[in-house]
């Protein structure tokens, strides 16, 4: 039970929308910045503008805002891959569910170390954003099964080399937030793109 007045109820709800939508966005920031644990609600309503009632009234509490930033940070990469997947022919479309990811770790790094932390570091967080982290990898790994399976001809295990792949990425990603050096990024993403172009992919005639 919190003592703040909570917001009028009747708030439109493109207002409502928006409002959301800006707390979000700052607390993402911030959790980012500062961890969960030193980040306040007094803090995310500053930064997004709002009162601490607005924030309590949207999400109830901090832990349950945590999450939902979180899912809707992952937004635009699950938009993304589905994307591709509909509209891009499978013989362009692997390096293109690459280039999606290699683009979203490229624009999003500091928040990623940030996952990578609170998951290291803190058994709580780790339990709440496991299985999130783990059906959104699972996703990723079975667009690229799907792609494969399109392309490989028979005989080729499309389930093994789509989980190598992503292996190999998912390295590629941990690698990258303790290596400085771009160049270093650089050649491990060509190195990824070379081996996924040793595979005999050729769109399978129907």
């Amino acid at each position: 039970m919190h003592d703040e007045t909570e917001p009028a109820a009747v708030e439109p709800t493109h207002r409502k929308a928006i409002t959301r939508e800006r707390i979000l966005q700052a607390a993402m920031a911030l959790f980012s910045q500062r961890g969960f644990e030193h980040t306040t609600v007094t803090q995310i309503a500053k930064r997004a503008g709002v009162s601490r009632a607005s924030i309590f009234w949207h999400f109830g509490d901090k832990a349950t805002l945590f999450g939902e930033a979180c899912a809707q940070f992952f937004m635009p990469f699950r938009e993304q891959l589905k994307e591709r997947l509909l509209h891009i022919e499978a013989e362009k479309r692997l390096p293109e569910i690459f280039s999606v990811y290699d683009r979203f770790v490229t624009e999003n790094r500091s928040a990623i170390q940030a996952f990578v932390r609170w998951v290291m570091e803190s058994p709580e967080l780790r339990a709440a954003l496991q299985p999130m982290l783990l059906e959104l990898h699972e996703q990723f790994r079975l667009d690229v099964k799907v792609t494969l399976e399109e392309l490989l001809p028979p005989g080729h295990d499309a389930d093994a080399l789509a989980t190598g792949l992503v292996s190999l990425l998912d390295g590629n990603l941990i690698l990258g937030l303790v290596d400085p050096d771009p160049t270093g990024s650089e050649r491990r993403v060509a190195a990824v793109r070379a081996l996924a172009g040793l595979l005999p992919l050729h769109k399978r005639e129907k």
